[in-house]
C-alpha cells in the first residue's frame, strides 16, 4: 500500500511544479509588459498629444467654417469645393510642382554622383566629405538668412556674376524668374550633402564580390553601375526618393524667410499658403482643408514611388 501510495503520489508534483512555472512565467511576462509600456508611455503620449489629436482636429476643421474669433461651425465639403475655385490655392500648387520637380531630380543625381566619387580614394577625401556635409548641419532658418544676405541687389553674389552681366544690381529675390529659381538652387545646395551620405551608406553595403564578377564576364564600369549598381540600391533609392519628394512638397522656411511667398506669388508653396490663411487670414478650416489636401497627395505620390522602385525585390543572394 505504502508503495502504491508513493507510486500514485509521484505525478502530481511535477503538475504542480509545471504549473507554478507557466505561473511564474506569465508573472514576469507580464511585469515586463508593464515595465515596458511605462518606458513607452512617455513617448506615446507625446505623439497622441502632438501628433495624432492635430491631425484629427485638423481633419475635422476643414469641415468647418473657423476664423479664430467664433467657435467651429460645420459646413461639410464647402471648404474643398471652395478649394477647387481658388485661384491661390491653384497657383501654389503649381508653384509647389515646379519646386518639388526642381528640387528632388537634382538631388537625386547630384547626391548620387557625389557618394560615386567619395567612395572613391584620393587625397583629403575625409575632409572634402566633412565641408560637404557641413550645411546640412545647419537649420532652414540659418541658411535662409545668410543666402538673402549673398543673395541681396548688390550682395556677394552680384558682386560675383555682375561683371559678367554689366548690371551693377541684381535682384534675385524680387523678380518673377529669378526669384523661384534662386530658391530651388539654395534648397538643392542644402540638401544634396545629406542623400550624398545616404547613397554613401547603400553603396559601401554592397559586397564587392558582386563587381568582381562582373569584371570577369567582361562587364566595363558603366556596365556594372548599371546592372549590378544600381538594382542593388534601389532600398536607398526608395528612402532617398520618398524623404527628398516629402520635403519639397512641404516647403516652408526658405519661402517664408527669404521672399514670403513674392514677388507676385511666385514662390507662394501650399504649407506657406496654410500658414497665411490660418495665421494672417484667420480662415482655419480653409487652411485645414488645404492641409488635408497635401496629405492626400503626399500619401498617393509615395504609395506610386514605393511601387515603382519595388524595394522588397531587391537581394544580395
Amino acid at each position: 500500500m505504502a508503495g502504491q501510495q508513493l507510486s500514485t503520489s509521484k505525478p502530481y508534483t511535477p503538475v504542480r511544479a509545471s504549473g507554478m512555472g507557466r505561473w511564474l512565467r506569465r508573472h514576469l511576462f507580464f511585469r515586463r509588459s508593464i515595465y515596458g509600456v511605462l518606458f513607452v508611455a512617455p513617448a506615446m503620449l507625446f505623439f497622441l498629444v502632438f501628433n495624432l489629436y492635430p491631425m484629427v482636429n485638423g481633419f475635422y476643421l476643414s469641415f468647418t467654417d473657423f476664423t479664430l474669433l467664433k467657435p467651429p461651425r460645420y459646413i461639410g465639403l464647402d471648404n474643398y469645393i471652395g478649394l477647387v475655385q481658388n485661384k491661390e490655392f491653384l497657383n501654389a500648387m503649381k508653384v509647389t510642382g515646379y519646386f518639388v520637380l526642381g528640387t528632388t531630380v537634382p538631388k537625386w543625381i547630384l547626391s548620387l554622383a557625389l557618394a560615386l566619387l567619395f567612395t572613391q580614394q584620393f587625397l583629403g577625401r575625409e575632409l572634402f566629405k566633412v565641408l560637404y556635409f557641413t550645411p546640412t548641419l545647419l537649420s532652414a532658418v540659418v541658411v535662409s538668412l545668410v543666402w538673402k544676405l549673398i543673395l541681396n541687389a548688390n550682395g556677394l553674389a552680384t558682386s560675383v556674376i555682375g561683371p559678367f552681366t554689366g548690371q551693377p544690381e541684381i535682384f534675385w529675390l524680387a523678380h518673377s524668374t529669378l526669384t523661384p529659381l534662386s530658391l530651388i538652387f539654395i534648397d538643392n545646395w542644402a540638401g544634396v550633402s545629406f542623400f550624398m551620405i545616404v547613397w554613401i551608406a547603400g553603396l559601401v553595403g554592397i559586397p564587392k564580390e558582386f563587381y568582381e564578377a562582373a569584371l570577369i564576364d567582361g562587364a566595363g564600369r558603366w556596365r556594372a553601375f548599371l546592372h549590378v549598381t544600381l538594382p542593388l540600391l534601389r532600398p536607398t533609392a526608395l528612402f532617398v526618393i520618398v524623404v527628398s519628394s516629402i520635403g519639397s512638397l512641404q516647403a516652408f522656411a526658405l519661402q517664408y524667410v527669404m521672399t514670403r511667398g513674392g514677388p507676385s506669388n511666385v514662390t507662394t508653396t501650399v504649407a506657406l499658403l496654410v500658414y497665411k490663411y490660418g495665421f494672417e487670414y484667420f480662415r482655419m478650416g480653409i487652411a485645414a482643408a488645404m492641409s488635408v489636401v497635401m496629405f492626400v497627395v503626399i500619401i498617393i505620390l509615395t504609395i506610386i514611388q514605393i511601387r515603382g522602385v519595388r524595394s522588397e525585390e531587391t537581394s544580395y543572394t
